[in-house]
């Protein structure tokens, strides 16, 4: 995958996560619970995605950029 999409991903993620702190402060008995469940499944997938592509290593010693 590209990394420059990098940055693109990390803003969805984080209006993934405001959704879902949004949706998690209704009571439980209005929260849309399939919604919710396919929300936390998409923040988990792009999580694990902006994680691989952050994975830069140096070329000298292969630490963490």
């Amino acid at each position: 995958m590209y990394k420059g999409f990098r940055s693109i991903f990390v803003e969805k993620l984080a209006k993934q996560k405001k959704m879902i702190k949004e949706e998690l402060e209704r009571p439980s008995s209005e929260r849309r619970k399939e919604w919710l469940k396919k929300q936390l499944q998409d923040t988990r997938r792009l999580k694990k995605l902006v994680e691989e592509l952050s994975d830069e290593t140096c070329p000298h010693c292969g630490g963490k950029l």
